[in-house]
């Protein structure tokens, strides 16, 4: 007979990415039948409790939970060891670990900190780090603006970097931070205030043949006009000055016009090219700069293979190979499907093609549950209506269960629903692989495709490197086998979808 075991660590704070990392570990480990290492937020106790196991009614959000069920007590009780040790930092690949910022000991090359703690904490902690002289990455959200604010300004006094807070994705010297792929290195610097989307660029780039220098993200927030910009100049101003750097992206979504404005000002002085991507933005933004105009994630990334000499020919399909594709799928469908459904987990993801789509398909009327300028809004986020894209990543889904990235079961079971409904003839996915999300994000959606009972297209690109732990060429060669039609990009795959939604509307005329 299994044992179980609910222990309660009080006031013990570990991030999303971190947890996942041990739960996955413990998961994998001889002996254990079940294992959840969570904060004791209301919706994860609520899968615990589920799952069987007793949790103390006393346990908070504040609380980490650990929840283990064994095939006999010394299995329980070195599951139990492993997760402590791994929390405690016992298998520090450096063999040192710290107990205070303050232990850092900068002359013996400790040059970042990653901080990743509950708001209320993560600014001082911040504020201790930037004083000692080091790059920050700030993966904590729920910090002030004016926090924000004087950590900024504290880094430009300090000559270091402060991504963040708030920030999802980085790179420096090969070293991906939070949820960033393992991408190739290559003469290709980035500045992101959009994780999704700065990723998105850096995986593209290493799929047109080059690699990143350094992925340097800022926080979403840093080009609100209280930041001004800050992290993305600074950013831009390190990679000018990395000899390793011949190329810059900057990434973002549309932002404060001013704001934008003074950072493509500081980009027409770099002596490297720089181009930008501020998704949503025309050419009157860029009329008086010289940076390099890009409108969606892959036109920015192949700008600048391009600028440093690669060769980016036929990256997607041709508009004769769309409308092949179209016409064949087209001739499968019963005349009761008539819809495209996006289920996305990245938002930059969501509204690169919300735009596209608004833009293209003006005629097409366009569903979303978030309250966006480019679509209606759904009466319901959890019923899709027409055709619909839904971001399974904003807050009204990630109030009651984890973000996809992260558990996809969600997101799985939304995709279920879209194959069962019968109006339901296209679906768009995207994917993102990394170290620091779910160890299996793609095969579970491949199965599902593959179970169809009747014909339905789906459509699907991967935001990933073929260096990350998933295994990229695994998880595209699966895609396929379950007749999935794979894309090197979300535009590629946005594109492909626009075609769809304009055959179906003109069948249903």
């Amino acid at each position: 007979m299994s044992v179980k075991s609910v222990i309660v660590h009080e006031n013990r704070y570990a991030d999303s990415v971190t947890l996942m990392g041990v739960g996955d570990s413990v998961k994998n480990s001889g002996g254990v039948l079940l294992a959840e290492v969570q904060m004791g937020t209301p919706a994860n106790l609520e899968v615990i409790n589920d799952l069987g196991f007793d949790v103390p009614a006393s346990a908070g959000p504040n609380d980490l939970i650990v929840a283990i069920e064994a095939e006999n007590d010394d299995a329980l009780k070195a599951a139990q060891e492993n997760v402590m040790d791994r929390l405690n930092r016992k298998h520090s690949d450096s063999g040192e670990t710290f107990n205070s910022i303050n232990e850092v000991d900068t002359d013996d090359g400790w040059n970042l900190c990653q901080i990743s703690l509950p708001g209320e904490y993560a600014a001082a902690e911040a504020e201790k780090a930037i004083n000692k002289g080091m790059d920050v990455f700030i993966f904590s959200d729920n910090v002030s603006l004016e926090e924000e604010l004087h950590l900024k300004q504290l880094g430009e006094e300090k000559d270091v970097l402060v991504m963040g807070p708030d920030c999802g994705v980085g790179m420096l010297d090969g070293v991906a931070l939070a949820t960033m792929s393992i991408v190739s290195q290559g003469p290709v610097g980035i500045v992101g205030a959009s994780g999704s989307g700065a990723q998105e660029v850096a995986c593209i780039v290493e799929k047109a043949g080059s690699g990143v220098s350094s992925l340097i993200g800022t926080g979403g927030r840093d080009l609100y006009p209280q930041i001004g910009g800050l992290s993305m100049i600074k950013g831009m101003k390190r990679l000018a000055a990395d000899p390793a750097t011949e190329v810059i992206v900057l990434v973002s979504k549309l932002a404060d016009r001013g704001v934008m404005d003074k950072v493509l000002s500081e980009g027409d002085k770099v002596s490297k090219p720089v181009v930008a991507i501020f998704l949503g933005s025309d050419e009157s933004l860029f009329a008086s700069h010289e940076v390099h105009p890009a409108f969606s994630l892959e036109e920015a990334a192949l700008k600048a293979v391009e600028l440093i000499g690669g060769q980016v020919a036929d990256f997607g399909f041709s508009e004769d190979e769309i409308a092949e594709i179209v016409d064949c799928e087209m001739a499968k469908f019963s005349n009761e499907q008539k819809y495209m459904r996006g289920i996305y987990c990245g938002g930059t993801f969501a509204e690169e093609s919300l735009i596209f789509l608004n833009r293209n398909n003006p005629e097409s009327k366009l569903f979303c549950n978030l309250n966006t300028r480019y679509a209606t809004q759904l009466e319901n986020h959890l019923k899709s209506q027409g055709h619909a894209l839904v971001d399974l990543g904003s807050e009204e889904f990630t109030l009651d269960a984890p973000h996809p990235v992260f558990d996809p079961e969600l997101r799985l079971k939304r995709v279920r629903q879209e194959i069962a409904d019968p109006e339901t003839a296209v679906i768009l996915l995207d994917f993102i692989t990394g170290p620091g999300v779910h160890e299996n994000p793609v095969i579970p959606f491949a199965k599902a495709c593959a179970e169809a009972d009747r014909p339905i297209t789906v459509i699907a690109s991967i935001c990933g490197s073929e260096n990350d732990p998933q295994n990229v060429r695994q998880c595209v060669e699966e895609l396929k086998n379950a007749g999935v039609i794979v894309t090197g990009s979300n535009n590629q795959s946005t594109i492909l979808a626009s075609a769809f939604m304009r055959a179906l509307d003109n069948r249903s005329k």
